[in-house]
């Protein structure tokens, strides 16, 4: 299985894991830049391609909606949940004092378990563009909840790395998934992106 709403859903898939799974589990996690992350998700879930069902799960939240007003919505959504008190809405500053005695604190748990509970619907893709890109605050209940050496971080960036004699990015990213897994080394053939598409580029000020 693999879709980025597993590791943001942590308070559903946990339980709903430990209920299926008897064998021990291994995990990969592929993050990304958050910033170019949450620019393809809203690329994503506005393009009209695709089939219905894929539409349908898309959702249509964000159809009439800019970048720059989902990522508003949802830093609104984070503030009055509680999630990001060092951060200023209005001066797009944060407060890196008050960030770090807020940092991994259990009223910061209480806060991300109440914004996942209010801003996390099973029903659309369109939400959480911000969020989806804070990964220790996702990554936190799994890692309590499995032993850390079942988790194989990895970032997408270094797949697209193609100056290595073993054959790239995407090569090195598969034996070293292949072997996290237990698994035989694989030779990938067709190292070319899949799933792929073209959007408009994100202009410096909102980045």
């Amino acid at each position: 299985e693999s879709t980025p709403s597993y590791l943001l859903d942590s308070r559903r898939v946990i339980p709903r894991l430990r209920e299926v799974f008897s064998h021990p589990i291994r995990f990969l996690v592929m993050m990304r830049d958050p910033v170019k992350r949450a620019n393809s998700h809203y690329a994503m879930v506005t393009s009209l391609d695709g089939n219905p069902e894929q539409t349908k799960t898309r959702g249509t939240e964000w159809l009439s909606k800019s970048f720059e007003e989902v990522v508003a919505d949802d830093l609104r959504n984070m503030a009055e949940d509680g999630l990001i008190p060092y951060w200023d809405l209005e001066s797009s500053t944060v407060d890196a004092d008050a960030f770090d005695r807020f940092s991994g604190t259990k009223e910061e748990d209480e806060a991300w378990d109440r914004y996942l509970s209010r801003r996390a619907p099973l029903n659309t893709g369109s939400h959480c563009p911000v969020s989806r890109g804070m990964y220790e605050l996702q990554l936190r209940p799994w890692l309590r909840s499995f032993p850390p050496e079942r988790f194989l971080l990895l970032r997408m960036e270094d797949m697209s790395s193609s100056s290595s004699s073993s054959g790239g990015g995407v090569q090195r990213t598969a034996d070293l998934a292949f072997r996290h897994l237990g698994l035989p080394p694989y030779e990938v053939r067709d190292g070319a992106p899949k799933n792929a598409r073209t959007y408009e580029p994100m202009d410096d000020g909102v980045r």
